[in-house]
């Protein structure tokens, strides 16, 4: 096939996320020592989240949260072994609220507290969510687009901690590859986008600004006009990985967004109609956007349309990896390797 489109998640991939990871770590610390408890979060911890699909540290910490209104100790081995019972297509918040609501009962607690830390997660003036916000943004800019007065006074964690895992050799190789008229590329990643800078930063710390993105914003767009939530529009939802693949062809984003989900009704406009023949090639470090991906595969064969997806798993990590093949992705140390054998295919 000499139509090909590549899909790149963000974090794990083109970026070294350890400003999220860090304040994942800090805000379960801080928000931890307001529960009356002293604990540390390891980085076996954080990847056990992220092969488990709970990429977005919105939801991790207000698991943690949970788990330590129900027990009272940070032991998180009986949420990881709940979770992985569960279906990875369906929406994290959705899977964890039965979770802890589950684990809440066979503890003999009332669920309504731990299972509220997974109600609010995605919601300002929400604890831990302010704490991690204020982290990622950084005080000026959360006091800006929230209105609301900070209190950790701190730099923001995404300009402290962050590095580009992308090379510039593999850049420049890609952009010669995209001078193909039938090569294309997007970026899909459940960072905050359009209202928030989370997306931005990272584009502008790998130079990769021209790239289309779809983001978190994006999916919250949807939810807005539709209703429903975010989650259940973003991966591991075929509507996110189509409304990315669409972008790739410099498609008004909210277009890319409206014929996505029509697709999903059935309705295939003639855009997604040109995707016949295409080969899509996701790079990606947790399961989530690999199911995407698949699903959108899937959902367009399943229409007709001759399309083949090839699934990348990015990470060091053994224990991600596992998660990653178990989707059918070949796994790679690092997205520069990678992406050299995709774009000499």
């Amino acid at each position: 096939m000499s139509k090909k489109i590549i899909i790149f998640d963000v974090d794990g991939v083109l970026v070294e996320a350890h400003g999220y990871h860090q304040a994942f770590k800090d805000t379960v610390q801080i928000g931890a020592k307001k529960l009356g408890y002293d604990v540390a979060l390891s980085d076996e911890n954080v990847a056990q989240f992220e092969g488990l699909g709970i990429s977005s540290e919105w939801h991790s910490s207000a698991a943690c949260m949970a788990v330590l209104a129900i027990s009272g100790k940070f032991d998180l081995g009986p949420l990881f072994a709940s979770i992985a019972n569960e279906q990875a297509k369906i929406p994290v918040r959705i899977r964890l609220e039965k979770v802890i609501h589950q684990m809440a009962l066979d503890a003999g607690v009332d669920p309504a507290h731990p299972v509220s830390f997974i109600q609010n997660s995605e919601k300002i003036n929400s604890f831990p969510f302010d704490i991690f916000q204020e982290m990622i943004l950084g005080s000026a800019e959360f006091e800006e687009i929230y209105g609301i007065k900070s209190s950790l006074d701190v730099e923001s964690y995404l300009s402290k901690f962050d590095l580009p895992q992308i090379g510039t050799d593999s850049k420049n190789q890609l952009f010669d590859w995209l001078q193909h008229p039938e090569h294309g590329c997007a970026i899909m990643t459940n960072r905050p986008s359009r209202k928030m800078p989370d997306a931005k930063y990272a584009q502008n710390l790998v130079a990769l600004e021209d790239i289309p993105v779809a983001g978190y914003g994006e999916m919250e767009w949807l939810a807005e006009k539709f209703g429903g939530e975010a989650a259940n529009y973003s991966k591991p939802s075929p509507i996110h990985a189509l409304s990315a693949a669409l972008a790739s062809f410099d498609k008004n984003s909210d277009a890319c967004l409206l014929e996505a989900r029509a697709a999903t009704k059935g309705e295939l406009s003639k855009d997604i109609a040109l995707l016949d023949g295409y080969e899509f090639t996701v790079f990606e470090d947790t399961p989530a956007g690999v199911i995407s991906v698949g699903a959108m595969g899937e959902l367009l064969r399943a229409q007709g349309l001759d399309v083949k997806v090839n699934k990348i798993g990015i990470t060091n990590s053994s224990l991600k990896g596992e998660y990653l093949r178990a989707q059918g992705a070949e796994v790679f140390a690092n997205v520069n390797i990678a992406l050299e054998g995709v774009l000499k295919s």
